[in-house]
């Protein structure tokens, strides 16, 4: 190695050197540097604290949804928990509430629907326990927003709309229904 490449290097470094001092002297530098390293900071704990993204369960309302409208079962396995619980409260007729519980009922259920133009569930709340990246659990509440087809060929399309109170778990990895209620009254506002 020549003495040329020696003093290059040096110089190289006693820059590096300095230019480090003067930023680790200069306290404007020194401030900025230590809001960006605290704003990253900040930015990871959230990041890796906030609750599981709101779609980790809408989405499981969506495919419930269209199950409905065609009458699905293949998907029952894939979004309900075994033990799951789906309840047709009968908001208006509660002596006409129905359960249904398992794979089995459930899919019972979407064979026996009344054919259904389209259906939609809207406006979830997500509440998730604990609220935080460690969530194991979430409670969702929506409204029903669809179209009956009529249940004969001169009969006309329904409107339906109601209120659901959904429950979830997550279970080796993924989110499944644990219960679905639907056709649920809610109690008066001020009760």
């Amino acid at each position: 190695m020549s003495g040329g490449e020696g003093d290059g290097r040096a110089r190289f470094w006693r820059k590096i050197r300095n230019v480090v001092s003067w930023l680790l002297n200069s306290a404007l530098i020194a401030t900025v540097f230590g809001s960006l390293v605290l704003s990253g900071l900040l930015w990871l704990y959230h990041g890796f604290s906030q609750p599981p993204p709101v779609t980790a369960v809408t989405t499981l309302m969506d495919k419930e949804a269209t199950a409905a409208q065609k009458h699905d079962t293949s998907v029952v396995g894939r979004i309900y928990a075994p033990g799951a619980v789906v309840t047709d409260a009968a908001c208006q007729t509660p002596d006409k509430s129905q359960t249904w519980v398992g794979y089995v009922q459930i899919s019972r259920r979407y064979k026996g629907l009344q054919g259904i133009v389209w259906l939609r569930h809207l406006y979830a709340q997500v509440t998730w326990e604990p609220d935080n990246s460690d969530a194991t659990t979430a409670a969702v509440t929506a409204e029903t927003v669809g179209v009956l087809a009529p249940t004969t060929s001169k009969g006309k399309q329904q409107s339906i709309v109601g209120h659901e109170l959904w429950t979830f778990a997550l279970t080796n990895g993924h989110w499944l229904v644990t219960s679905f209620t639907y056709n649920l009254c809610l109690p008066p506002s001020g009760a």
